[in-house]
């Protein structure tokens, strides 16, 4: 028997979470203002900052990384990934 092809392929997945928590982004910074929706732009990050530089004296490597999460982006992914599994 042939295998069948997936229905949509890996990278489509990560381009509607990456629409989910872009989309849910703006709507946190929409709703900051509003004392009653404030509760949706509240931010947690974690990551390296400032960033860290290695000087090796021919090349400079600097790393850094800051992951920003707030309740709004979360469900921004929850919302775009249901509607991807009901395509």
């Amino acid at each position: 028997m042939a295998r069948r092809a997936p229905r949509n392929p890996w990278w489509v997945l990560l381009v509607v979470i990456l629409a989910g928590g872009l989309l849910g982004s703006v709507i946190a910074e929409a709703v900051v203002g509003y004392p009653l929706l404030g509760f949706l732009a509240r931010e947690v990050r974690a990551g390296v900052d400032p960033a860290v530089t290695l000087d090796l004296r021919i090349v400079s490597v600097t790393f850094g990384t800051i992951v920003r999460l707030n309740l709004a982006m979360v469900l921004g992914v929850v919302i775009a990934v249901w509607i991807y599994r009901l395509l």
